[in-house]
Parts: C-alpha cells; sequence; structure tokens
C-alpha cells in the first residue's frame, strides 16, 4: 500500500516546482523528501517525476497519483475533522488572507464577528492578492481566504478547496466630488477617453478595466498607478483622476466619492471564501465559516 507522507511530499514537489521548495514547505531535508519520492517510485514500479531540465516536473503517472493523492488528503482532513468533536472548545490560531483595502466591508465584519464570537481564537491576517490567495490555502500558508472574483464567481475546480460565494456587488465609476459626471444618472465608456485614470495594473481589475478602455475604442491615458483599489479611490477623492471599482470597496477618504453605473456593464464583483475541502468540518473552520457566512447573509441587498 502506498504510504500517505510520500503522497503529500510528491503532491509538494509538483505544487513548488523542485524538491528543494517542497523540502522547505514540508520542513524536511532536500535529501529526505528526495530519498521518500525515490521510494514511492520504487512502490508505484514507474517514474512519477521528470528530472530534466531546471525545473522539476510529474510524469503522467505522477500527475496522475497526485490527483488521488488531493482526494485522499481531504478524506483524511474530514476524518481529523470528525475526530475533534463538535463540542471542543473553539481556540487557536486561524490564518486568513484578504485584499487589504479592496473588500468590501463584508470582510472587516466578518473578522469582527469572528472576534466577538471567539475571543480565545488568535486571528493572523495576511495580505493576499486575487490571484494568490487560492494557491495560498492550497498550500497550507493560510486556513481561508477571502477573495474577489469579477465576472463569474467559479474558477475553473482547484483541487483541496471548498468556496462559498459571499456577495457581489456591481463595477462603478468613480469619480471626485465636482466632476461634470458626479451628479449625472451614469455615463459610457467612451465619454471617458479623455479622462486621467487612476490605474491598479498588476491587479485583475486592473486589466478588466484596461480592456472595457480598449473595447471602447481608447487607451486610458494613465495619471498614476497603483497597486490596490483602495488607494485608487483615495486619490479620485482628492482630484488626481477616475477610476472604476466595485461599487462596496471602501473609500478609504472621508471625501465623497461618485460613483455611477457605466452604460453596457453589468460585470459583478463576487466575493468568495475559500477553505481546504475536509478542514471545513474541523470545529475551528466550521465555526470560522459559520460567522463569516452569517454576517454575509446579513449584508445581502435582498435582505435589506
Amino acid at each position: 500500500m502506498l504510504d500517505v507522507r510520500k503522497l503529500i511530499m510528491l503532491e509538494a514537489v509538483m505544487a513548488e516546482g523542485s524538491i528543494a521548495a517542497a523540502a522547505r514547505r514540508l520542513q524536511y531535508t532536500r535529501s529526505a523528501v528526495s530519498q521518500q519520492i525515490t521510494a514511492l517510485e520504487a512502490e508505484a514500479g514507474t517514474p512519477l517525476i521528470d528530472r530534466t531540465g531546471n525545473r522539476i516536473t510529474l510524469t503522467p503517472a505522477g500527475r496522475a497519483l497526485v490527483k488521488h493523492a488531493e482526494r485522499i488528503l481531504v478524506e483524511l482532513r474530514s476524518a481529523e475533522a470528525t475526530l475533534a468533536g463538535a463540542g471542543t472548545q473553539i481556540t487557536g490560531l486561524l490564518r486568513v488572507g484578504i485584499p487589504f483595502r479592496e473588500g468590501p466591508h463584508i470582510m472587516s465584519r466578518a473578522l469582527t464577528e469572528m472576534r466577538r464570537r471567539f475571543p480565545d481564537m488568535e486571528i493572523r491576517l495576511a495580505a493576499i492578492s486575487d490571484e494568490d490567495g487560492p494557491e495560498a490555502v492550497r498550500r497550507d500558508q493560510l486556513d481561508m481566504a477571502i477573495v474577489s472574483r469579477y465576472g463569474n464567481a467559479r474558477e475553473p475546480d482547484r483541487a483541496g478547496l471548498r468556496e462559498w460565494t459571499l456577495g457581489h456587488d456591481p463595477l462603478r465609476l468613480c469619480v471626485p466630488p465636482g466632476h461634470p459626471l458626479a451628479v449625472a444618472p451614469g455615463c459610457a465608456m467612451t465619454q471617458l477617453a479623455d479622462e486621467a485614470w487612476v490605474m491598479c495594473p498588476a491587479t485583475s481589475l486592473g486589466r478588466l478595466v484596461r480592456s472595457m478602455c480598449i473595447a471602447a475604442g481608447f487607451q486610458p491615458r494613465v495619471g498614476a498607478t497603483v497597486h490596490d483599489i483602495g488607494t485608487a479611490i483615495s486619490l479620485v477623492g482628492i482630484g488626481w483622476g477616475i477610476t472604476i471599482a466595485p461599487e462596496l470597496t471602501p473609500a478609504g477618504t472621508p471625501t465623497p466619492i461618485a460613483r455611477l453605473p457605466i452604460e453596457g456593464i453589468d460585470t459583478i464583483r463576487y466575493s468568495v471564501l475559500i477553505v481546504r475541502d475536509g478542514e471545513h468540518l474541523q470545529p475551528r473552520m466550521a465555526a470560522a465559516i459559520s460567522a463569516v457566512r452569517s454576517v454575509s447573509a446579513e449584508l445581502r441587498p435582498d435582505r435589506r
């Protein structure tokens, strides 16, 4: 019978792209991981790793085995959660990844609710990007992540993860007070060709906004580039330019921001909670998920 610990090492090698990186993640020596992978290949009776080139890749047999390993790990986490028992006191460390200054107020409300319900739980926050969050959870670098997705609540299935959609809000044009469009009921993208834009080019939203401008027939005239949409909105408030952001993204500035719909743009931002499949049954994780989801239910527009 195949050794589960060796399967875990094989999965880590595939995820990290090298034996050395897998060893660092698992807190083993490089030689220990290499020896265990060699032993696993002997047990399987076929090569599992292609060691040619600078980056290690898995053979077809290795990739197929990892798929089985991921399902096995989900079942093991579920079994551990069952043994933990629902009556366990909710304590311990919870590592939560969020895109700081980007998410709707559901994030801060949900984390505050967790602190209220479980004062003995330590919550450690980490700044993540929407793109990196799911992988950080899958690699056990985080226990859960709350990320934003645009246009579709679900991505292609990621093995070993479980997701819940917490809420959604539309994209809006953000302009400073006193701007000619500030009192308009809406606008068209074609009206914005001559505007100065505050952009977040490294984010999925920034790439989406650029593509919207190009589709409207112009390249955005960039007045400033920033790393997150919260900062972009703050700069809009002091007159640096305009931007497009989800309606519920906090402004981060006392200056009122005018937000208006854009004709023909119906893209939705979804807020998504991500955890490892199987671990969602552990008392600590189940309690945290329940707190986050209960806050999201209270804040949904259809509940107001």
